[in-house]
């Protein structure tokens, strides 16, 4: 990323910015997240007999849920990082279509 403020990038920087951090956070959403998220749910699905789900340790159970909330963690992050790009460019286009 640029090590120059938003505000002082042109509509055109912060546009590419923030389509790299979108590429990211799709990636990471699709190969990263969702996964652990379909794993996480199979391991404490209702619908499991209750003889398997005895045979699930605690501890599994826990090492996914901690997997999740990590990558959660980090999608957290990526979208706070994608926040103001996509309101300064909000900003920067109205300011466009009002002829500023």
């Amino acid at each position: 990323m640029s090590e120059r403020a938003i505000e002082d990038q042109s509509l055109r920087e912060r546009m590419g910015h923030a389509d790299q951090l979108l590429r990211e956070l799709s990636e990471h959403l699709n190969q990263s997240f969702l996964p652990k998220l379909r794993a996480a749910s199979d391991l404490v699905r209702s619908g499991s007999g209750s003889v398997e789900r005895d045979d699930i340790a605690d501890s599994t159970v826990r090492t996914a849920m901690s997997a999740l909330i990590k990558s959660d963690n980090f999608t957290q992050t990526l979208i706070e990082k994608l926040d103001p790009y996509l309101s300064s460019i909000h900003k920067g286009v109205e300011q466009v279509l009002e002829g500023s």
